[in-house]
């Protein structure tokens, strides 16, 4: 280990770029070596406190003023911890430690005086505020909190109600940012009692209590909201979503058609004249191939009665049983209709045996083209399916567990109705959603160019390395289809990589920014159950084989290589997510997988590496006798 300076600055970066795991590691390896170490005590107070495990952070936090009971930074945390916990007495005697420890800067004041305030002080917590401005006059929280002690000590003018009810709901904006829920609750509350009648307050709350998961209290807001605003689309959203966790699909249902009856027009008539879409039987189509490099994928047909006029959109969403999702896809999608000269939308049912239709038909009827299979055809072949029946000139695939943001069709059809013929395929920037639909990052293609609107820039060279677009996000040119191709049946958890390689090996992509689709992850998924499986890494190295064959010849090698590379580390970032679920074999076909995919001496160093990390102990030794046995 390096020395302990050493180790605590190396600590203390990681902390800050919140590399929290690498930090705590660190910190509690000192405290191994150097149980009281004062630094490490206060740094692990900090990061545990930040996790929200207040009770460890206490405990650290009290061991480090015990170690340096003069050092101000110690109390302050202390009193931070103590007030995170609503445990006001103690914290105002740590703030007045720290205090007599020599610090004197705004925010411990202001601390002091939030204290004080939980207790009734409300005297001397006006005087800490007032001290704290008089330090830095421009501290926007103890002005905020001020003013709200002031109103409730019946001090503040009516006229600067609003105007403080405005700041605290930009700091309760800023306090979830930063993941502190709590005070951002608080001033959210407190912006409401300024101000009662502004709807977007009781829409914050409710945002904030929905990702608590106190679902309830949400809902109360969010109706309060509408009634204040019956014309956002997102309250609508938000309460369709809470009703679908809660597995309330007939209020989920009819919220959302409340919302798209009053905000879409076309949707209102279309449902008043139209009763229900009937289920029609799919129709037979050809199984052809198209060969395209050394490989075969199964062929598009060129659109049907091509003569008679057709919707720029089709949208096309492949179900199977699955319910708990449909309606808010569906939705989202409906909001955005404008008839069906514009846009089809048509779902291909994989011969479900629930009642997903009576679900879509309530919502869509008369609108939706409903096909059913007469027998369960794949996943994939049930998406090529869509695509073949599509009459669009562009096609949308929308699985029924992902949405599409406001905007999305007009924004791209703005872009591409007048784009250059090169273009065969483009997407929009897309954030990750959970199973409560709560947005968690953004994607890779959103980091990677921004706000770059326009064609894409050395795509080929950065999507043959790694999946950059998740399907939500991308709509294909259907006359591209017809050239190249569906998605190919012989991968079909990775699937839409080889094909977004596919058609960047041949066109150029459109890309529009901004967050506009979105896509879920979820524990059902495909996807987590292909990792699991371990089928997923046999996939990425088929993937690989298969482009290797069609990208041009003058960067095949360095796409290939580099492919190899990024995905050597892909999998084996996932290949202890079997052991977690006690399926060893899962872990060992990834191992085997990642080291066909790329097994140079860089490689097998990490994956040794790896295997010496502490979740990798208790398996390290099977593993390690397996992989000698392996054929590779």
């Amino acid at each position: 280990m390096a020395t302990i300076s050493e180790a605590l600055k190396t600590a203390s970066q990681h902390y800050s770029a919140n590399r929290l795991n690498q930090a705590e590691q660190i910190y509690r390896r000192i405290l191994e070596i150097v149980p009281l170490q004062p630094d490490a005590l206060h740094g692990l107070g900090l990061l545990t406190l930040q996790k929200g495990e207040s009770q460890n952070a206490k405990e650290f936090l009290e061991a480090a003023v015990r170690v340096q009971p003069n050092i101000f930074r110690n109390w302050l945390a202390l009193g931070n911890c103590y007030q995170s916990a609503s445990e006001f007495l103690a914290a105002v005697d740590a703030y007045e430690k720290a205090l007599a420890a020599g610090c004197n800067i705004a925010p411990l004041h202001n601390n002091l005086g939030y204290a004080l305030q939980k207790l009734g002080e409300w005297e001397k917590a006006i005087a800490s505020y007032q001290k704290a401005l008089e330090i830095q006059p421009d501290c926007t929280e103890a002005y905020v909190n001020l003013g709200n002690a002031l109103y409730a000590q019946g001090q503040l003018s009516e006229d600067k109600r609003l105007h403080y009810s405005q700041l605290n709901h930009q700091l309760g904006l800023g306090r979830k940012q930063a993941g502190d829920l709590n005070n951002a609750i608080a001033y959210y509350q407190q912006a409401i009692v300024l101000n009662p009648g502004n709807w977007e307050l009781y829409y914050s709350l409710g945002i904030v209590l929905q990702e608590q998961e106190e679902f309830a209290e949400a809902r109360a807001f969010y109706n309060q909201a509408l009634k204040l605003n019956s014309q956002n689309w997102d309250i609508y959203n938000r309460l369709g979503q809470i009703y679908q966790v809660q597995n309330n699909l007939t209020e989920a249902l009819s919220i959302y058609r409340q919302g798209l009856t009053l905000l879409n027009p076309h949707y209102a008539k279309a449902i008043k004249t139209h009763q229900s879409s009937p289920i029609q039987t799919t129709p037979s189509i050809p199984q052809d191939k198209v060969q395209v490099g050394a490989y075969q994928f199964p062929a598009i047909p060129r659109v049907r009665e091509a003569e008679k006029p057709r919707p720029f959109w089709t949208v096309a969403i492949p179900v199977y049983n699955r319910t708990d999702y449909i309606l808010e896809c569906l939705a989202s999608v409906l909001l955005q209709w404008t008839g069906e000269a514009d846009m089809e939308i048509i779902v291909i049912d994989n011969a479900s045996t629930s009642s997903i239709h009576e679900l879509i038909d309530a919502l869509a009827g008369g609108i939706v083209r409903y096909y059913r299979n007469s027998e369960n055809i794949g996943a994939t072949n049930n998406m090529n399916m869509g695509i073949s029946l599509s009459r669009g000139e562009w096609v949308h695939v929308l699985h029924d567990d992902d949405a599409v943001c406001a905007g999305f069709y007009s924004r791209l059809q703005q872009s591409l109705k007048d784009c250059p013929d090169s273009v065969g395929a483009a997407c929009s920037g897309y954030e990750y959603m959970n199973e409560n639909s709560k947005a968690r990052i953004l994607g890779e293609i959103n980091l990677m160019y921004k706000q770059q609107k326009g064609i894409l820039k050395d795509w080929l060279s950065r999507i043959g390395v790694s999946g950059l677009v998740m399907t939500p996000a991308l709509v294909i040119r259907r006359t591209t289809h017809e050239q190249l191709g569906g998605y190919s049946c012989e991968i079909p958890h990775i699937n839409d990589w080889e094909l977004h390689k596919r058609i960047a090996a041949f066109c150029d992509w459109w890309y529009e920014p901004g967050i506009l689709a979105r896509f879920r992850v979820h524990s059902n998924s495909e996807t987590s159950y292909s990792w699991n499986s371990g089928d997923m890494a046999i996939e990425v190295q088929k993937a690989i084989e298969i482009s290797d064959s069609y990208l041009p010849a003058n960067n095949r090698a360095e796409i290939t290589a580099q492919a190899r590379i990024n995905n050597f580390n892909y999998c084996l970032a996932h290949a202890f997510i079997p052991l977690k679920n006690n399926n060893l074999q899962g872990t060992l076909t990834i191992i085997e997988s990642a080291l066909k995919i790329d097994r140079t001496s860089q490689s097998v160093a990490k994956l040794f590496n790896r295997l010496a990390q502490d979740d990798a102990l208790a398996v390290k030794v099977v593993i390690a006798s397996n992989l000698i046995a392996l054929n590779i």
